[in-house]
């Protein structure tokens, strides 16, 4: 094990007071109230050498030798202590989803014993704390049947470099004989794409080259189907500039060709694969977080164990200097939060902080992020620069973001689909949105607790809106998969296309129901069913009673219907027929399912109807849909099983009795909550009061426990809908700047928290303050004393984390405007006088929860 004083002389050498980050003052950044964020991605380079002797390779062919001292091989003792030190990290951070890579050189020459003893040490380190996610990025040269087998049995997914059609590939990527590539290449992706391998395939890692083509090489990429392809420009940085570019030249080659590519990518008639770059700058230009290390400013959180054991940075690094991506940390020896505490680490985690004054004045540096970290690197300045693509970027990224702004403003203004459509393509589904952005009378109302019905309802044009195109998003995504998926995509977007232009109220109930928007935020982001736009179809079909039969495919637990139920026994594919007059069925092989005829949210044999909550007072209604039968409920918490009869006439007598509460003296909750929830999911009680929940992506749901009386359940619905207006709110105006690692105190939890989370609980609790207000007015004795003190309590708490956002400078614009006004409410409120029993009790309660979060975490910020 080496020794950790040369690898920190290295760095020092080079990151030393003279450049950046060496000059990065984490003292100041912990005292701001930053704190690192934990690494989820693990790249393990589990063999050091090649098979191919590729000419831009930034390890073999660059800067950093340092390929030459390294074993050949990882050694099992190195997999075995990498384990442990990730099931560390995890167990430490609580962290639910990691991702392993398994990189080299060339991986596959590790051997299948190695990785298979890989694999099987983390998954077992990890346990089922979090769930492990296995890949191999792989030149494909190697890739046979016994491996193929191998990652079939481990769910080791591949992705294999090919740079385009042979003559592009085998430029570069040849032989230490001069020989080239492509054809061993191609083999080993037509055996992974072939039968039952095909799954494990996520897609193409191809390297920029000036000299080939740009549509013909995308094109020869698609030739092997990909689920995704990811385009690399070249390593190079200010010292070292990559082929063909100039950085003292206005040409933008890089931008040139990537913009043409994108081009042909939009202008096909059908998606044909994911292109990772161009999606990440399309969620960037719609306000969303990146995903990616080469665009965005989301924090870093990847981390390196070379051959030998040693901690490194992002690989890549080794393209700028000799020791770059040197940390002088060993695994035997060091924690991965060893990593975590140094300053190069840090660089990579501070979003804008990290960005050069060039890059924070430019207008699309934000979207860009001043490009990948390492093309940044110049001698003196250290990391402190643009990339050295700035151009280019500024090229692609402009191209881009007007594209988007293009096909929103057609969106918005398309004309709804007439007569019968038979294919999607010619008759898309028409957005409900006419803007993205909200009136200026909406956000006041919002940002001052309330906004009321007229609020809601253009929240959920938005969200209808963003539904809308998430399904467009499904109907590409199934035509990546296989043929069969695109079909049934293909046939169910074409029949609720249809069915929207004839019966749009059928639709717009099927894709207001919660768990719809879950589920497509899922499938965008790679990871849900496109075969669940047939069960979308369906319930559409149902009800506009559309004859025609559609087939669906059922999950592990039955087949839903959104809005409508569960037929238990269909765990396959299906037919739904819902012709007029004649009763709902759904036949498979298992059997046949009929709905009842009168109202299918009724038990049938077979069929769980999602059942109605319903509560009326003074003319004014609550009705939801108690939902405990789609398996994405438990995205708000642990679901209950199916509930009985005598349960569900428990929820709707302590519903009947929190509504006529809320409409007596909650008129403003009453109206928002009636306009904003479709759905309740009841779910399991913590082993001490109740709990509750919303989820951005499933806006209209609130999943909650049941609770002890109605003035619990009255509160927790002025606290949930508080929560998914916000969410909601911040599809149309970001309010909090990307995620910069700084964490803060909050009252009401445990944890410290984010900007954006920050902002979330400040708004709840400014509901929750607002309920208790009120409410105080409308008890006696110890319910009005109870009501004073949550009013005490939850205003000031909520003022002192509104406080703590203005200063913090992590809010947008729109966030600031948007806490000011929310500062101006709860001011008013400090004023209101409060009994002094009750001022005693919230302060004393306040104190103590502060002081049990101090002596946890210390202070991460100064109104703590």
């Amino acid at each position: 094990m080496p020794g950790p004083i040369g690898g920190l002389i290295c760095v020092a050498a080079r990151t030393g007071a003279e450049e950046w980050p060496g000059t990065l003052d984490l003292a100041a950044l912990r005292a701001s109230g930053w704190r690192p964020t934990p690494f989820r991605q693990f790249i393990l380079k589990i063999h050091s050498r090649c098979n191919l002797a590729c000419d831009y390779c930034y390890i073999y062919e660059m800067a950093d030798q340092g390929w030459r001292e390294q074993p050949r091989r990882m050694s099992g003792e190195t997999v075995d202590a990498t384990a442990r030190r990730i099931g560390e990290h995890v167990r430490r951070h609580g962290l639910t989803d990691i991702e392993v890579i398994l990189h080299g050189g060339e991986p596959l020459l590790a051997g299948p014993e190695l990785i298979r003893r890989a694999v099987r040490a983390v998954r077992a380190a990890v346990g089922a704390r979090a769930r492990v996610r296995v890949g191999v990025q792989t030149n494909g040269v190697l890739l046979d049947e016994p491996f193929l087998s191998l990652f079939d049995e481990l769910d080791v997914h591949v992705c294999v470099s090919l740079d385009g059609d042979e003559r592009g590939h085998d430029r570069h990527r040849l032989h230490a004989d001069g020989r080239g590539s492509y054809a061993e290449t191609a083999a080993g992706i037509r055996r992974l794409t072939a039968g039952p391998h095909r799954r494990l395939f996520t897609g193409l890692l191809a390297t920029i080259d000036l000299a080939n083509p740009p549509v013909e090489t995308y094109e020869a990429l698609l030739e092997f189907r990909p689920p995704a392809v990811d385009f690399l420009l070249p390593h190079g940085n200010w010292d070292a500039p990559p082929p063909g570019l100039d950085p003292g030249s206005a040409a933008t080659p890089y931008g040139d060709w990537l913009v043409t590519v994108f081009d042909r990518w939009t202008a096909a008639p059908q998606r044909e694969t994911r292109v990772r770059l161009f999606r990440e700058l399309i969620a960037l230009s719609l306000g969303r977080p990146s995903t990616s290390e080469a665009v965005g400013l989301s924090p870093a959180a990847l981390v390196v164990v070379e051959t030998d054991g040693t901690i490194e940075q992002v690989d890549t690094l080794k393209s700028a200097y000799e020791g770059a991506a040197a940390t002088g940390l060993h695994i035997g020896r060091d924690g991965f939060d060893a990593a975590l505490a140094l300053p190069a680490t840090a660089a990579r985690q501070i979003g804008p902080e990290a960005l050069s004054a060039t890059c924070r004045a430019c207008p699309v540096g934000r979207l860009c992020g001043g490009g990948q970290y390492v093309h940044r690197y110049r001698t003196g300045s250290g990391f402190a620069n643009p990339s050295v693509y700035c151009r280019d970027l500024f090229r692609l990224v402009g191209h881009v973001r007007d594209a988007v702004a293009r096909d929103l403003a057609r969106a918005g203004h398309a004309a709804a689909p007439a007569g019968r459509a038979r294919t999607p393509r010619s008759k898309p589904m028409r957005p409900e949105l006419k803007r993205l952005t909200l009136p200026e009378k909406v956000f006041a109302g919002l940002a001052q607790g309330g906004g009321g019905a007229y609020a809601v309802d253009e929240l959920w044009r938005v969200q209808r809106s963003k539904r809308l195109l998430l399904l467009r998003w499904v109907r590409e995504a199934a035509k990546s998969r296989d043929p069969a998926r695109e079909a049934r995509a293909r046939q169910a977007y074409a029949l609720l296309a249809d069915i929207q232009g004839r019966a749009p109220e059928a639709v717009r109930a099927v894709l207001d129901h919660p768990s719809v928007g879950l589920w497509a935020h899922a499938v965008a982001a790679g990871d849900g069913d496109t075969d669940a736009i047939t069960a979308l179809a369906a319930a559409a079909a149902v009800r506009a009673r559309d004859p025609r039969p559609i087939e669906v495919v059922g999950g592990p637990d039955g087949l839903l219907l959104p809005s409508l139920g569960l037929a238990a026994p269909i765990t396959g594919t299906g037919v739904v027929r819902a012709g007029p007059g004649a009763p709902v069925t759904i036949a498979s092989d298992t059997g046949t399912v009929t709905l009842p005829a009168d109202d299918p949210h009724r038990e049938a044999p077979g069929w769980h109807g999602l059942r109605p909550l319903e509560a009326e007072y003074h003319g004014m209604a609550l009705r939801l849909l108690l939902d405990d039968c789609d398996p994405l409920r438990s995205a708000g918490g642990e679901p209950t099983p199916r509930l009985t009869p005598d349960e569900v006439e428990r929820w709707r007598t302590v519903l009947r009795r929190a509504w006529r509460l809320l409409v007596r003296w909650h008129w403003t909750i009453a109206e928002e909550a009636s306009r904003t929830l479709r759905v309740l999911a009841p779910i399991s009680a913590p082993a001490q009061g109740m709990r509750s929940s919303t989820v951005h992506e499933s806006f209209g749901a609130v999943y909650v426990s049941l609770p002890p009386d109605e003035r619990e359940m009255a509160v927790t619905l002025a606290h949930e809908v508080q929560h998914a207006k916000l969410g909601a709110l911040n599809d149309a105006v970001p309010l909090s700047r990307p995620d910069d690692g700084r964490r803060y105190y909050a009252p009401w939890r445990d944890d410290p928290r984010p900007a954006a989370g920050l902002l979330t609980g400040a708004y709840a609790h400014l509901g929750v303050a607002g309920f208790w207000r009120r409410q105080r007015h409308h008890e006696y004795g110890d319910q009005a004393m109870r009501a004073h003190t949550e009013f005490a309590h939850w205003r000031d708490a909520a003022a002192l984390v509104t406080g703590t956002l203005l200063r913090s400078g992590a809010l947008t614009d729109e966030g600031a405007r948007f806490a000011a006004e929310m500062d101006r409410t709860l001011r008013a409120w400090r004023r209101e006088p409060v009994p002094s029993a009750a001022l005693d009790r919230a302060r004393k309660a306040a104190h103590q929860h502060r002081e049990r979060w101090r002596a946890r975490h210390g202070d991460l910020n100064a109104p703590v």
